[in-house]
């Protein structure tokens, strides 16, 4: 019998991806690289299901990459931030942050396009509330699931050391970055998975909340 309620962090992507039973429905927050596509193929088929609803936290390819493998395998229905919908088709390129670390992802970090997707704001599913979390990119979204009180929040949001931050050198706007996390911080009572790193609590750490002029 299928555990219902449950999350799980799906093993060997580059960016963390995961699964989550939720009401009767299967969601896959991110999809990481496009070789993280073959892993979460892989998962899924393991456990003789697949993902019903995809989530995007936002456009950069360690967690859009797989997505094309994923749409062609199982045919989830797909939600993107409604800023970057036209990235995720291909219809746009994706805007890097100042760093030259970012712009050489930018240029080598290709993403298949996905045509079929649909904006967030279309997103109406009861126990999940969308929290616009940009900054990081320029409509990144964060998805809590109320009653397993679990955060999903792509990279707005890390924790390094005791401090809660953001990855600065791939973040395009750091101050609207460090305004989302203070929003994020709200949700007390939420356990925060990101896409990078372990998960963490807002009420165990500090917040970086230095502005820059």
């Amino acid at each position: 019998m299928e555990v219902v309620n449950s999350f799980t962090l799906i093993p060997g992507t580059m960016a963390n991806c995961y699964d989550v039973s939720y009401n009767g429905k299967r969601f896959l927050i991110d999809a990481g690289t496009k070789g993280s596509g073959k892993k979460i193929v892989e998962y899924y088929n393991a456990l003789k299901t697949k993902p019903n609803i995809v989530l995007i936290t936002h456009y950069h390819p360690d967690h859009i990459g797989g997505l094309s493998l994923v749409k062609e395998t199982f045919n989830p229905v797909i939600y993107v931030p409604d800023g970057e919908i036209d990235v995720v088709k291909g219809q746009k390129k994706m805007t890097p942050a100042s760093s030259l670390m970012s712009k050489f992802v930018a240029t080598v970090m290709k993403s298949k396009p996905v045509k079929d997707v649909r904006p967030v704001s279309e997103l109406k599913y009861d126990g999940i509330k969308v929290i616009k979390s940009n900054g990081h990119t320029p409509d990144s979204t964060s998805y809590l699931f109320t009653s397993l009180k679990a955060l999903f929040v792509g990279d707005a949001a890390m924790k390094n050391g005791e401090t809660v931050t953001v990855n600065r050198g791939f973040t395009l706007d750091y101050n609207k970055a460090l305004s989302s996390i203070q929003t994020l911080s709200e949700e007390k009572e939420a356990t925060v998975f990101p896409g990078h790193g372990k998960p963490f609590r807002f009420d165990g750490g500090n917040h970086e909340a230095i502005r820059e002029e």
